[in-house]
């Protein structure tokens, strides 16, 4: 519905309802009424003249024309009026009926006296006594327009306090984006209130969407400028030794040792890459992704993949560990770069994982028999491309980088110190409650 080319306000609406709402209940009202009172009155009228007529309830009425009663006897053989009281009815047979005289309708009663060779006596009263005569339908008419014009403007007054829950969300949705990201909830209507919480549910949906464009966007910065630093100079090293090969006739044993350090390069360059892409991955996780995990399932087969590619002894306690929630990749990911750490930079042939549950702390504690690393170093090399003394070169410098992010990310920390079986202790605290939380108690 709209007016000018603009749709018409919540507020006129109402009040056109509430009018047309009051025009409908008035005519029906009117309908009914009338049939009812139409029926009730002519009734009335019928005994009334009855009364009249047998002269026993208003015997007076009969003496006295100024009470709207006409009388008119006429002959029954001739028609002759033999006597009247008040204007003359005209000649009616026996029966009831109702006649206009001088411009005014009457009941009429009309029976037979059978004194003086007969008389046809017709008696009248006015019958402008019915609530539904002609004259009184302007009155009704202009009662019911007033009733219709009450209800718009009752409509129309009680439909502000019950917009006005949906004005204020109007004025909201209108400041967001300029100042103002923000929705207060809507209280006052119920129909307003479902839209308030759906429109709020909605920005944080987009907020979340925002949040993932962003995170998203940024992985890829990062990885780009990170892999752009890294690789290039293992890149350099490459192109140099295939300028080598590709300039000098170099003797085999030469030969075979350039080519090995462009093995090597190569391995270095696939071993960034890679880190670089789970890093990156681990920026994007996402709350729904998360899932329960069986922790001591999880240590087996990390335990059952490193025994397989080197000569290590890997002993797992995890018999009461349970299960977390949190991204089944990720955890994994995180004990498996402290087991490689421990063999490859450590060359550490007995390692122990163990875990136990301090709720609400899951602990998981990766003890080895290596090398170790000088205690300063202990919080330097959780950091991006940081390597400690101690590592073996070829790696990228973002293995245990990669343990802090999905540490952080399932709400704890990591921490090294040394170990009791002479190596590097690795204890690994990840949050047991449903949702990450941020760790606020030192590990032991």
């Amino acid at each position: 519905m709209t007016w000018l080319g603009r749709s018409l306000s919540l507020r006129v609406r109402v009040a056109l309802a509430a009018a047309l709402a009051a025009a409908i209940v008035v005519a029906l009202l009117a309908a009914v009424t009338s049939v009812v009172l139409a029926n009730n009155d002519e009734a009335q009228l019928d005994r009334r003249l009855d009364s009249i007529v047998e002269a026993s309830m208003y015997p007076e009425e009969l003496q006295d024309p100024g009470h709207g009663v006409l009388n008119t006897g006429r002959s029954r053989s001739t028609g002759q009026v033999v006597f009247q009281r008040g204007f003359q009815l005209p000649p009616l047979p026996p029966g009831t009926a109702t006649v206009t005289v001088n411009g005014v309708d009457y009941r009429v009663r009309t029976v037979t006296v059978e004194q003086g060779g007969g008389i046809l006596v017709s008696v009248g009263i006015r019958a402008d006594s019915i609530l539904l005569s002609r004259a009184r339908i302007p009155l009704y008419g202009f009662i019911g327009a007033l009733a219709v014009l009450v209800a718009a403007s009752l409509g129309w007054m009680l439909a502000g306090p019950a917009i006005r829950p949906l004005l204020r969300l109007t004025e909201q949705t209108r400041r967001l984006g300029k100042g103002s990201d923000q929705m207060d909830p809507v209280h006052g209507a119920r129909e307003a209130e479902d839209l308030s919480e759906a429109m709020v549910a909605m920005l944080h949906r987009l907020a979340e969407a925002q949040l993932a464009t962003t995170n998203s966007l940024q992985a890829a910065q990062d990885f780009a400028a990170n892999a752009a630093h890294e690789l290039r100079t293992p890149l350099t090293a490459m192109r140099a030794d295939l300028d080598t090969l590709r300039i000098h006739d170099l003797p085999a044993e030469e030969r075979a040792e350039v080519v090995g350090d462009l093995a090597r390069a190569q391995r270095r360059v696939e071993a960034i890459i890679t880190a670089l892409g789970q890093l990156a991955s681990g920026q994007l996780a996402r709350n729904e992704d998360r899932e329960q995990i069986d922790v001591a399932e999880m240590l087996d087969r990390v335990a059952r993949e490193n025994v397989r590619s080197g000569a290590v002894e890997i002993i797992v306690e995890a018999d009461e560990a349970g299960t977390v929630w949190g991204w089944p990749a990720g955890l994994r990911l995180a004990v498996d770069n402290l087991v490689r750490n421990a063999v490859t930079h450590g060359e550490a042939s007995r390692i122990v994982l163990r875990a136990h549950r301090q709720e609400p702390w899951l602990f998981i504690t990766v003890d080895d028999n290596g090398r170790g690393l000088p205690a300063e170093e202990h919080r330097k090399v959780l950091g991006r491309f940081a390597r400690g003394s101690t590592a073996t070169a070829g790696g990228s410098g973002l293995g245990l980088a990669l343990v802090a992010q999905q540490a952080a990310l399932h709400g704890g920390g990591i921490e090294l110190s040394d170990g009791p079986l002479g190596g590097l202790r690795a204890v690994l605290a990840v949050s047991t409650a449903p949702e990450p939380v941020a760790l606020t108690r030192q590990q032991p």
